[in-house]
């Protein structure tokens, strides 16, 4: 693995899109169809889906659990799996969008760039002027620490984390405080992204709830971190819960996730960009996962040359943290990402883990006063660190990149899922963490290893950050 609200949308989100989870076979292939759709408008991702469904169906999941993978942050030492038994790595094909079939070994263009428009911003208030409960001291401005956790919410008692407090409705919006925690009710959240989506499904049956509209299927299910945005998986930083027969999501993940990736348009500290820094993990003596067909720092580096190529030709200036087998300390590639001006930084690795663990996951900076998606991703982070002053454009970034791959291959979608990589924690940029596959998967190993997968993945990479930086032109104009 690795290391290290507003009032104007993009126009014309005229469609979802449904996307199935990968097969335990791994027959990579481009999604059914490629029609304009809520990612694709706003990141550069998405096909058309079918409408909530009448019923909840339990989400699918991988074949195995995520597996523990680290890269530039300390982590136990990854074990390669076999080869498979007859020797031979497995056939795979690559279908593309029009349904043209092509084997490993050939070459593909590039993917088109998806432009994007824009459309009225709703007239209701952002949920930056109302963030604040009455139990709030000051007028300071919302979403720059407001969130931190009383000391006591730490170590709370079971009486006290059974505590309910319902604040008064403030601009709308109705929170409710557990445990010391600020909970928005879904309505709330229906209500005032309503006048853009036009809702027409608000649902809970059993654990399931749904709220949806020809536009956006919105899925969580209560007691759960996981949640799906038209089906792209992301992990909260807190489990959804339910009280008095209303569903509640953190005020933290409405702030940090919900809203970033609904409005990215309006992203506050948005600064505009023309170079990328791509960094390919490892290097030297560090070697990464050991995979079926090579290294990951080998595979990492390729990955990246792949991904330069893509940006160049839409245009970006891109600086490499590495350009060949070197070792490059964690603190020297966050140097080179914040020396360089005008810039976002992606880092490529790749995951290792059981023979049978497969699919892709993006990472972003956690959140301050939440925990990493997994024990070994810097646990909780208390007082913030440098990196959480991008925090919204992290977590928009993360959605372009993750949908647009996901939404053009049929890959088992492991989430956007938060972490304190040490290449996030100090970055002054907005940056990520891309684990494009797991090497110590036969099938996987073998895609990663060719040419054709790194060139198909690496346009979509392209087309999504052109399109990250065309979501957030009007925010970048404002500033």
């Amino acid at each position: 693995m690795t290391s290290g609200l507003h009032s104007q949308l993009p126009k014309a989100l005229v469609a979802i899109f449904a996307l199935a989870l990968a097969s335990a076979s791994f027959d990579v292939a481009h999604a059914d169809d490629e029609k304009p759709g809520f990612f694709k408008k706003l990141f550069g991702g998405g096909s058309k889906a079918e409408t909530p469904p009448p019923a909840p169906e339990p989400e699918k999941k991988p074949a195995t659990k995520p597996a523990p993978a680290s890269k530039p942050k300390p982590a136990p030492e990854k074990t390669a799996s076999k080869k498979s038994e007859s020797g031979k790595p497995p056939r795979v094909i690559i279908t593309t969008t029009g349904g043209k079939k092509v084997e490993i070994g050939k070459k593909t263009a590039p993917a088109k760039t998806v432009a994007k428009t824009e459309t009225p911003k709703p007239k209701e208030e952002p949920i930056k002027d109302v963030t604040k409960s009455s139990a709030s001291k000051d007028n300071e401005a919302p979403m720059k620490g407001e969130f931190k956790e009383d000391d006591d919410d730490k170590t709370v008692s079971t009486e006290k984390s059974k505590a309910v407090e319902v604040l008064p409705a403030n601009g709308g919006w109705e929170i409710i405080k557990i445990g010391g925690r600020d909970y928005v009710t879904a309505e709330s959240i229906r209500n005032f992204y309503n006048p853009v989506y036009g809702f027409t499904t608000f649902r809970t049956q059993g654990t399931h709830f749904w709220l949806g509209s020809s536009k956006l299927i919105l899925k969580a299910q209560i007691g759960s971190q996981e949640m799906l945005i038209n089906n792209i998986k992301f992990i909260l930083s807190f489990p959804v819960v339910e009280y008095n027969g209303k569903v509640l999501f953190s005020r933290l993940d409405l702030c940090k996730l919900i809203d970033p990736v609904l409005y990215p348009s309006h992203i506050q500290n948005a600064e505009f960009f023309d170079t990328v820094v791509v960094d390919a993990g490892h290097g030297g003596h560090d070697a990464g996962a050991r995979g079926i067909y090579g290294y990951e720092k080998d595979f990492a580096l390729k990955m990246a040359m792949s991904v330069r190529a893509a940006l160049m030709q839409r245009g970006f200036k891109v600086i490499l943290t590495r350009a060949n087998d070197t070792f490059i300390t964690l603190g020297g590639r966050v140097a080179i990402a914040n020396q360089t001006p005008k810039s976002i930084f992606l880092s490529f690795h790749f995951n290792s883990g059981g023979a049978a663990a497969t699919g892709i996951e993006t990472w972003a900076l956690t959140p301050q006063s939440a925990a990493a998606t997994i024990s070994r991703g810097g646990g909780y982070n208390v007082n913030g660190v440098t990196g959480n002053k991008q925090d919204s454009a992290n977590i928009a970034l993360a959605t372009a990149v993750h949908a647009s791959v996901i939404s053009r291959f049929k890959f088992v979608d492991r989430g956007i899922k938060r972490a304190q990589w040490s290449v996030l924690t100090g970055c002054k940029r907005p940056g990520i963490l891309f684990e494009g596959g797991f090497v110590t998967n036969g099938a996987e190993c073998q895609l990663v290893a060719s040419e054709t997968y790194r060139q198909q993945v690496s346009a979509a990479i392209g087309d999504a950050v052109l399109n990250y930086r065309k979501a957030l032109e009007s925010a970048m104009v404002k500033r």
